[in-house]
């Protein structure tokens, strides 16, 4: 009486998941995450020149190593949110990655910004102020990536 019961039901199609498609968008620019980048980027520049400017070349050799990581991996993080690298691998753990990388070069900056300001001139003040900028900026994404790492929140 039963035999075919399950063969005559009709099943609801679900519609396939949508497409991941890498594209480039410019709208990242404008959102708080990608000023905070390029603003991570700018201070990172800034302050590279102008300790290159400068005579010390202890204080120097440490802010290039903070200035050279620093700037790779945001300038990574930076074209992987531009074009949606972020969406299509999103199994990652996006935020906790980028959590740790803001906290520790926000740290890093905080050391060797002291460390050139005490050269004592002008260029070790200017150094030491683009460090602050960049500190601030880090600090402000280094929360903002434990707030959707905690509330579970895709990256992008």
């Amino acid at each position: 009486m039963f035999d075919h019961f399950n063969q005559n039901q009709s099943v609801a199609a679900e519609p396939p998941p949508p497409q991941k498609v890498l594209r480039f968008d410019k709208g990242y620019w404008k959102t708080l995450p990608g000023i905070l980048k390029i603003v991570e980027l700018v201070s990172n520049m800034v302050g590279f020149i102008c300790i290159k400017i400068s005579w010390a070349w202890l204080s120097a050799i440490f802010y290039n190593i903070v200035y050279w990581v620093g700037n790779i991996i945001t300038v990574f993080l930076f074209i992987m949110y531009t074009f949606h690298f972020v969406e299509k691998y999103d199994r990652w753990p996006w935020h906790k990655l980028e959590f740790f990388f803001c906290a520790a070069m926000s740290l890093a900056y905080i050391v060797t910004s002291i460390f050139a300001m005490t050269l004592g001139e002008s260029v070790g003040y200017a150094v030491g102020f683009f460090g602050l900028c960049a500190i601030i900026a880090y600090s402000l994404d280094a929360y903002l990536k434990y707030k959707g790492w905690k509330r579970g929140l895709p990256a992008q």
